[in-house]
C-alpha cells in the first residue's frame, strides 16, 4: 500500500490533458474521493497502471516524468517533514531511506557513499510488470524535494533508471540536467559527494526531533517483517547487554551456523551489519527517551565500551549528539 497523497495531482493532470479522471481511474477502483482523503492509502500497484493507462490515452509518454515535476515534496506527509528538518543533506538521504515505508510500504531506498560519489537508490517494489511511469514519477518527485533542500539549481552528476530507453528522451535531460542512462541494475541518483555535508536550508531543530519519534511509532505499529528478521532483532538487542553482537553470537541463539545466517537473511532481503546498525539506532532513541537513563547509560545498553564511540554514531545516524537530541526534545515538548 501506499499513501494517496502521493496521487495529488493526478486527477487534475488527467483533466488539463482532456480526460475525464474517472475513465482511467475508475476501472481500476480509484475514485476522486478517495484520492481526495489526506490519510486514505491505495494498492502501490493502481497506482502504477494509472500511470501507465494516463500516458497511453493522454498521449503524453512522458506522464509520470511530468505528473512527478509538479508534485509538491510535502505532499510525502510526515516523511517530508523528517527529510526536510534534518541538520544535514547526508542525514536527509538517510532518513529517506529509513522511513520511506511511512509513506510507501513496497519501495525502497538505499544511501551510500564510495570513493567517488554518494549514490541514492530506488527500488519500486511494485508487483506490475510495466512501471515505466512509477519510476520516472517517483524520480522527477525526489529531484524536487532534492533541489528544495540543495537549491533549484542542483542538478545530480548522473540519473539511472531500471526500465529500458524510451523512444524520445529529451524530457528526461530538460528535467534532470544530466546524463540519463537506462536499463541499469536500479533507478539511482549519483552525486557529488560535498553534497551530503550540506547542512539542510531552513532546518527547523525543534521539530526535527518531535517528528523522529512521530514516525518511529508510524513504523513500529506497521506491519511486522519477516519471522527471522525481527527473530534476529530481538537476539541482537539482548546481545547488546554483553557488548558487540556478532553473527556467530545471534546464529547460536538461532541453532544454527553464521553462513546460514548470513544466506538465511539475505534471502529475506536483509543484510546482518545493516540490522546491527538500525537496530542500535532504534533503541538508542527509545533509550533517550527515557530520561531515567543517562548517556552512558544508553551507551553501554547499546554495547558500547565508549560513550564517544556511541556519540559519534549517534552523530552519523542523526546529524546530532545523544545530549544535543535530548535538549531539542525537550525544547520542543516545552
Amino acid at each position: 500500500m501506499m499513501s494517496v497523497t502521493a496521487a495529488t495531482g493526478l486527477a487534475d493532470a488527467l483533466a488539463r490533458a482532456g480526460r475525464d479522471p474517472h475513465e482511467i481511474l475508475g476501472p481500476l477502483g480509484l475514485r476522486p474521493e478517495i484520492l481526495a482523503r489526506p490519510n486514505g492509502l491505495m494498492p502501490v500497484a493502481d497506482f502504477a497502471r494509472a500511470l501507465e493507462e494516463a500516458a497511453r490515452l493522454t498521449g503524453d509518454d512522458c506522464f509520470g516524468l511530468h505528473l512527478g515535476e509538479h508534485a509538491h515534496p510535502k505532499n510525502a506527509g510526515p516523511l517530508a517533514y523528517v527529510v526536510l528538518n534534518s541538520p544535514t543533506m547526508a542525514v536527509a538521504f538517510s532518513n529517506i531511506a529509513r522511513y520511506l515505508h511511512v509513506h510507501n510500504e513496497a519501495a525502497d531506498v538505499a544511501f551510500g557513499r564510495d570513493s567517488r560519489w554518494a549514490y541514492l537508490r530506488h527500488t519500486l517494489g511494485s508487483p506490475v510488470e510495466e512501471s515505466r511511469q512509477h519510476a520516472e514519477f517517483a524520480m522527477a518527485a525526489a529531484l524536487e524535494l532534492i533541489r528544495l533542500m540543495a537549491g533549484s539549481e542542483w542538478s545530480p552528476v548522473e540519473v539511472r533508471f531500471a526500465h529500458k530507453a524510451p523512444s524520445q528522451t529529451e524530457e528526461h535531460a530538460r528535467m534532470f540536467r544530466a546524463p540519463v542512462r537506462f536499463g541499469c541494475d536500479t533507478n539511482a541518483f549519483v552525486m557529488e559527494p560535498e553534497l551530503c555535508d550540506r547542512q539542510v536550508p531552513g532546518a527547523d531543530h525543534r521539530l526535527y526531533p518531535i517528528m523522529v519519534r512521530y514516525v518511529e511509532r508510524v513504523l513500529e505499529a506497521m506491519p511486522r517483517e519477516d519471522g527471522l528478521v525481527a527473530s534476529v532483532r530481538v537476539f541482537i538487542g539482548e546481545a547488546m547487554r554483553e557488548g558487540e553482537p556478532t553473527l556467530g553470537t545471534v546464529a547460536r541463539q538461532l541453532t544454527m551456523g553464521p553462513r546460514t545466517l548470513q544466506r538465511r537473511l539475505k534471502a529475506a532481503g536483509a543484510d546482518f551489519t545493516d540490522l546491527l546498525t538500525d537496530t542500535r539506532r532504534r533503541l538508542s532513541l527509545q533509550y533517550l527517551d527515557d530520561r531515567r537513563h543517562t548517556i552512558t547509560d544508553v551507551a553501554f545498553l547499546l554495547g558500547y565500551s565508549e560513550v564517544s564511540a556511541f556519540n559519534r554514531a549517534f552523530k552519523r545516524w542523526t546529524g546530532s549528539t545523544p545530549l544535543g537530541y535530548r535538549r531539542h526534545a525537550r525544547a520542543g515538548l516545552a
